[in-house]
């Protein structure tokens, strides 16, 4: 931290404890005025339990926090506001029903005089202008929040912050579901707020956003104040060194083997809301990357694949025989599986157990006279948890419970329990840390070498070029190209995905 800069917060020795678990032992944090400072850790480090004894959420069971060398006590989300603190969380908490402004104002509606105290709609209105103003957001304050991107809506949660005179805004992984343009925008923001004297904490594991626009890394592992970092001295493996407590090794594995013969054959393949058509092959035991910008169609062509959406064109084959799925049960009755973007909505049931997600998809098989085999379940669960080194309580422990690297591993799991032919994986490590990234990458590469057919969806340039052992690259719901391992450069990937031949 820069000695000549006015120390804004002080955190030492905070320490929280959960049933069985000690979530914080000691931690400590510094935080300077108009400093942004990355705070980096696994999943489970404690990061966001130390931010929500921040934002008052959890009151510490000890420890000690100074704001502006003041003694300052959170023991309520209100105490932490009337402080100058806001918290955006990674899933926004805004009401989409409401507009710009109802969201901005929300439980602190200017109010008219008078005997009935209603709602200044115009005050509210003209401060929202002012607000949106300062974020570069050009909607107008009457747009309901339902209408915006998820940039905007991230925009929307910045001036609702600067609404209430926050000194310090803690920003858990903003930019996991923004386009590249709405993270450029966000980068551009968090810079005026620099300049303005604001705070910011910054949450993500995105290396390349740490380095660019953060000062100083605090890092955190297994609850504890680990050290910390000027960002202008530090290094992408340095940082990564720090975080998992031993020098960083390559984060992609060697592969040991080479794709064989085509096992998917996609011919003029036309999915919903385009006419373009795509045609390629993927091999037995290859990695086939799908990169492309948001909106460029990956998911769209995964889902038809996968039999969700029903192509209006063209024909596929898989395995030697004509491949038409009308529902997902189709594929996965021919050993297609698809690991989903969104693990939360589409590829767990939160309040189930580690053992019943991963027999959900299968359970047939697992109660062949009516009545459910327990022991089999949990001997199929144990197994999955084993080989892919999912951290948990137990196999009975909730998957709302786990944390997101684990999470996505009870997903693999559970498509992995079936022997998969061909799987699917869109965006396998988003959100995830990089020790359990690089977990995953290595049971990818496993899977791949043992002959399973891994189409591999990414927006994160480093990971489609260090895994896969081709890229098809999309524009505009069309097939760009298809790069061989040689050709998969940066910029030839990036030229492809932005429409240069």
């Amino acid at each position: 931290m820069d000695s000549t800069a006015p120390n804004l917060l002080k955190m030492r020795g905070i320490t929280k404890r959960f049933p069985g678990v000690l979530a914080l032992d000691g931690v400590q944090l510094d935080l300077a005025r108009g400093e942004v400072l990355a705070l980096a850790g696994e999943n489970g480090a404690g990061k966001s339990t130390l931010m929500k004894v921040l934002g008052g959420v959890h009151e510490p069971d000890a420890g000690e926090i100074e704001i502006e060398g003041q003694p300052v006590r959170m023991a309520s989300v209100a105490d932490s506001k009337k402080l100058g603190i806001a918290l955006i969380h990674q899933e926004l908490l805004l009401a989409p029903n409401l507009d710009i402004a109802g969201n901005i104002f929300l439980g602190e509606e200017a109010r008219k005089w008078g005997p009935l105290r209603t709602m200044d709609r115009a005050a509210m209105n003209s401060a929202s202008e002012k607000l949106l103003a300062r974020v570069g957001l050009s909607a107008h304050p009457t747009t309901l929040v339902s209408e915006l991107t998820t940039g905007q809506m991230q925009m929307v949660e910045i001036a609702k912050a600067l609404s209430r005179n926050a000194r310090i805004i803690i920003m858990d992984e903003p930019t996991s579901s923004l386009t590249s343009g709405e993270s450029e925008k966000l980068f551009e923001i968090i810079a005026e707020l620099k300049r303005n004297g604001i705070a910011i904490v910054y949450i993500s594991h995105r290396m390349e956003e740490i380095l660019r626009i953060t000062d100083r890394v605090t890092v955190m592992r297994d609850g504890k104040y680990v050290g910390d970092l000027d960002t202008k001295k530090a290094t992408h493996d340095s940082i990564i060194s720090l975080m998992i407590g031993r020098q960083f090794g390559t984060l992609f594995p060697k592969r040991s083997k080479q794709p064989g013969e085509p096992i998917l054959k996609v011919s003029g393949l036309r999915v919903p809301g385009t006419t373009q058509t795509v045609s390629f092959e993927a091999r037995r035991g290859e990695i086939l990357g799908f990169a492309g910008l948001v909106g460029s169609g990956r998911t769209e062509l995964m889902r038809a694949i996968f039999g969700v959406d029903r192509p209006l064109g063209g024909s596929m084959w898989f395995n030697g025989q004509e491949y038409l799925p009308r529902k997902p049960a189709d594929a996965i009755a021919r050993g297609l599986f698809l690991v989903p973007e969104d693990r939360k909505l589409h590829g767990l049931v939160l309040p189930m157990s580690i053992a019943e997600n991963i027999s959900l998809p299968d359970i047939g098989n697992y109660r062949p006279r009516g009545w459910l085999q327990r022991e089999q379940e949990r001997v199929v669960a144990k197994r999955q948890s084993d080989r892919l080194s999912i951290r948990s309580s137990g196999i009975q422990q909730k998957a709302v419970t786990l944390s997101g690297g684990n999470q996505q591993k009870v997903v693999l799991g559970k498509w992995l329990a079936m022997n998969p032919k061909l799987l699917i994986l869109d965006e396998p490590t988003r959100g995830i840390d990089v020790g359990a990234k690089a977990e995953i990458y290595r049971q990818i590469a496993e899977l791949a070498d043992n002959g399973i057919t891994i189409l591999m969806v990414s927006s994160e340039m480093e990971e489609v070029i260090g895994m896969c052992d081709r890229i098809a690259v999309m524009h505009e719901r069309r097939l760009a190209g298809i790069l061989d391992k040689a050709q998969c450069q940066e910029k030839t990937v990036m030229s492809l995905m932005t429409g240069k031949e």
